[in-house]
């Protein structure tokens, strides 16, 4: 495509933290950058900004204060926004997440001609809280996100139905459900099925919102039954999310025999050559969570909760088995189940793989996007 082709001349696409443009969004900046002459990122910058600038965009080190709830650090944070937008002047703002989402509903007031593509994965913590503060929170940043897409220039991203609910009253045109940030099937390639004992593994954060601990007391269980089952973590500890794990709480875990805990794997490949169950024991909050994806390219069979994101991948009984949300019985029970029935196991993994490839990937990621940009470069703005 020629730069005269290209419907935009600059996106800005506003996410929190450099590394999880590079984890989940790749696709996305691919897709970007066929659709306008300059794309700028602006997240905070861990020390990864050069590696997203070498993939042909530009950056901004831009802090959205993921951990701020204060009203003056927000409206602080939000006029900054408001400044970045003015100097960079883009046709349209991509707005990542929840906290960006609602930072870009109070910057862009001063920015109404500006096109908004409003990209929900999930309202993480806030989405299975029951605190009072976290209820009023999220209230108040869903009725923000809201306000953005009553704008006739916005469109809507998410990575499964059940988050529509969320936004409200929106055209269908205006919306589009992506298959979660897509994979690469070339890259994660089918493991071969183990004959012998299978070992479960989780990879993901190391925060509550993932039901790690729900995935231990069901080893804890299995255990007690005399079920020796081998459970795997990996991934960081989150400490700038208020629900990361205590370290000497997955140290108690290890000292107690459930669980062995390998911390952060650059390549997730070594988790789904290791272990043939994968556990996805999420509390909710997700659009689509990755770790799902990566495991079923892999052909690595499925356990993951009955909540939004993972029952749009997962088909109960055809792509893997879901289990009730914080239930470790029912994660022990499914779990035995799989253990003692090989062919149930690799007929669910090769399922899973084949489920990948039916709007799952990078290339239905970008070819998505692109469809809805072109559709938003006639939004009026």
């Amino acid at each position: 495509m020629t730069t005269k082709d290209r419907p935009f001349r600059k996106i800005l696409v506003c996410a929190t933290e450099d590394w999880f443009v590079l984890s989940h969004f790749q696709p996305l900046l691919r897709a970007f950058r066929r659709l306008a002459d300059n794309v700028v990122v602006a997240a905070r910058d861990s020390g990864r900004l050069s590696e997203i600038e070498a993939l042909g965009v530009t950056t901004r080190p831009f802090d959205f204060a993921r951990k701020a709830t204060a009203p003056g650090v927000v409206f602080a944070t939000a006029r900054r926004l408001s400044a970045l937008i003015e100097t960079e002047r883009p046709d349209a703002v991509h707005l990542i997440a929840l906290k960006p989402i609602v930072l870009g509903a109070l910057a862009m007031r001063r920015h109404p001609t500006v096109r908004v593509g409003v990209h929900l994965t999930g309202l993480g913590h806030l989405a299975v809280t029951q605190r009072p503060a976290g209820r009023l929170m999220r209230t108040g940043s869903l009725a923000l996100m809201r306000s953005l897409l009553r704008r006739d220039s916005a469109a809507l991203f998410v990575e499964n139905e059940d988050d529509l609910r969320f936004a409200g009253s929106t055209e269908q045109d205006r919306v589009t459900v992506l298959g979660g940030a897509g994979i690469d099937p070339a890259h994660f390639v089918p493991v071969p099925h183990s004959d012998g004992p299978p070992a479960v593994a989780f990879v993901g954060r190391m925060i509550r919102s993932k039901g790690v601990d729900v995935l231990v007391e069901a080893a804890r269980l299995l255990r007690a039954s005399g079920s020796q089952v081998h459970v795997s973590l990996y991934g960081d500890i989150d400490t700038e999310n208020p629900d990361a794990y205590a370290r000497d709480e997955i140290e108690r875990w290890q000292s107690d025999g459930l669980a062995s805990y390998a911390g952060r794997v650059d390549d997730v490949r070594v988790a789904w050559r290791a272990a043939e169950i994968a556990v996805v024991p999420s509390r909710g909050g997700e659009g689509l969570p990755r770790s799902v994806l990566e495991a079923a390219a892999c052909a690595r069979t499925l356990v993951v909760t009955d909540v939004p994101g993972c029952r749009r991948f997962v088909r109960d009984g055809v792509d893997g088995l879901l289990v009730p949300p914080n239930d470790a019985a029912a994660l022990a029970a499914a779990l035995a189940r799989l253990v003692g029935d090989a062919p149930l196991r690799r007929a669910l993994g090769d399922a899973a793989r084949r489920r990948v490839l039916d709007g799952f990937t990078e290339a239905d990621v970008e070819a998505a996007l692109e469809r809805a940009y072109h559709r938003m470069a006639g939004f009026a703005g």
